[in-house]
Parts: structure tokens; sequence; C-alpha cells
């Protein structure tokens, strides 16, 4: 919801996912700074683009985030 937010549709919440897991920052993260202060950021995973593409579509499609607001 906070991507959402903070970008304003699909293809940008997606592009947001995808830039923050390819570099991870807390100046770039959507979190709260009180939740980034306890906290650690993980540091990049290895996972390819391609494959953190494929997950962030499966993640859109089965949490359904657009069914979520009201």
């Amino acid at each position: 919801m906070r991507y959402l937010l903070a970008y304003g549709g699909e293809n940008n919440v997606k592009a947001g996912m995808l830039h923050y897991f390819m570099y991870p920052s807390k100046d770039i993260s959507v979190m709260p700074k009180d939740f980034l202060e306890e906290k650690e950021i993980n540091a990049h995973s290895k996972i390819n683009e391609k494959t953190l593409k494929r997950s962030i579509d499966i993640y859109w499609e089965q949490y359904k985030v657009k069914d979520r607001l009201k």
C-alpha cells in the first residue's frame, strides 16, 4: 500500500520495487523512518533482474493490491 501511495500505479510500483530490491537503501525506501531505525536494510540478494520482475508480478497478482484499496 505504501508503494501505491508513493508511486501511484501498477507500473510505477513495480518499477519502484524492482529498483529497491536491486539497490536497497534507506534513502529510497517508502517505509517509515521509525521502522527503518529499528530494522536493518538487507544487502542485495544477487537475484537477477528477470527473476525479480517475475517475482514482483507474482506478488502483485497473489495479493491483488489494487483490490485491497477502499
